[in-house]
């Protein structure tokens, strides 16, 4: 198992696994539902990381539990400037480049962090909670066999 200094366990006061229901105080609206998996942005977000603009950030519920946040870097700048950021609060990570995209990944003990950018898409960070991530892998993959042995 790797270590993420400072792995975090919460996204902005959010802790990993939270009951959506639970969230009071706070607006979410639906982006997307795709079978077990609900995606809001939360109303007022501030969409900012280290600091640093990022154009959209959303949350994603597994049957209405938090595990994965995906946020949109648009520019190389901004970029630069969030994974500075990343490196010094959470370490180097791992990076795997490949053709024309930068990619550094960081595996906690529960969660996994990718940030990636490169010049044709942009770039995104994804936060994951593994051990729901986990679940819907399992869950997936048993439907699939269900599916395939019909």
């Amino acid at each position: 198992m790797d270590v993420i200094p400072n792995e975090p366990m919460a996204f902005r006061g959010i802790l990993w696994g939270q009951r959506l229901e639970s969230l009071t105080g706070r607006t979410f609206l639906k982006v997307k539902e795709e079978g077990d998996v609900s995606s809001y942005r939360l109303e007022k977000d501030t969409l900012k990381i280290g600091g640093v603009k990022v154009s959209d950030i959303i949350y994603d519920f597994y049957r209405g539990r938090f595990y994965r946040v995906s946020v949109v870097i648009d520019s190389r700048k901004d970029f630069e400037k969030i994974k500075k950021y990343f490196f010094e609060n959470h370490g180097e990570g791992v990076s795997i480049n490949r053709e024309d995209t930068e990619t550094y990944y960081w595996s906690g003990a529960e969660l996994d962090i990718s940030l990636e950018y490169s010049d044709s898409a942009g770039g995104n960070i994804e936060f994951s909670f593994r051990p729901i991530h986990k679940e819907e892998e399992k869950v997936a993959k048993l439907q699939s066999r269900r599916d395939w042995e019909k």
